[in-house]
């Protein structure tokens, strides 16, 4: 259940950040989401967030959903809630096709 809430939560979020999400925003999420890389691209950002975000305790069922790919960069949000609900955190990453971090930034609210 908890990583339902998490997932519907990381969906929510995305929405917002980008605006109502259209036929074709959805269209674009499922077919990054099912890109033959995506595995080892989330798999990169679980391990980066979970290494920087140690302390921060972040936990273990994150959302992370991707938000662009293009020139061999992935644009990544990983987010959650804290475990009483009020506070939402997010991180965007960008990752290189390769897996390589280029770039990470909190958001916190």
């Amino acid at each position: 259940m908890k990583t339902c809430y998490a997932l519907l939560l990381a969906a929510a979020i995305v929405s917002l950040l980008t605006g109502c999400a259209t036929t074709s925003d959805e269209r674009n999420l499922d077919k990054l989401m099912q890109h033959r890389d995506w595995p080892r691209i989330q798999r990169a950002a679980e391990a980066e967030v979970k290494k920087r975000e140690a302390l921060a305790g972040w936990p273990d069922n994150a959302g992370y959903l991707p938000v662009d790919h293009k020139d061999k960069l992935w644009v990544v949000m990983a987010m959650t809630a804290t475990p009483n609900g009020d506070v939402r955190r997010s991180i965007t990453l960008m990752i290189s096709d390769d897996g390589t971090i280029l770039g990470y930034q909190r958001n916190y609210k």
